[in-house]
């Protein structure tokens, strides 16, 4: 239950949050590799980033799941 409550807080990100996410975290890439793979800057992956754990968080919160 408590992942498909992570997927659907998941889908609530926006498409350039999700992708950040996606190369990071699941596919385990560096940052570096993610900003090659996605054709951005490095500090826009590591904003990017920064921000999109900040809304999974509170998506997440508005879920009532703890991260």
């Amino acid at each position: 239950l408590q992942s498909w409550a992570v997927a659907d807080a998941i889908r609530t990100l926006t498409p350039d949050h999700r992708a950040i996410l996606l190369e990071t975290y699941y596919r385990g890439r560096t940052m570096a590799e993610a900003a090659r793979v996605l054709g951005i800057p490095l500090g826009t992956v590591k904003s990017r980033t920064y921000y999109a754990l900040h809304a999974l968080r509170l998506a997440l919160l508005e879920r009532g799941i703890e991260p």
